[in-house]
């Protein structure tokens, strides 16, 4: 199985935080064999 994680905030885009919500999700999908392929990052 594959995934696309989508993360919202206009401060991801301007790098004034790190998105360390993908970073965990990554990490648990994996855990359960679940494939990330994508990581889109969308303003608000």
């Amino acid at each position: 199985m594959i995934a696309e994680i989508i993360c919202v905030g206009t401060e991801l885009l301007l790098g004034d935080i790190l998105n360390t919500n993908a970073q965990y999700l990554s990490r648990r999908l994996a855990d359960l064999g679940v494939s990330v392929f994508y990581q889109t990052v969308v303003g608000d």
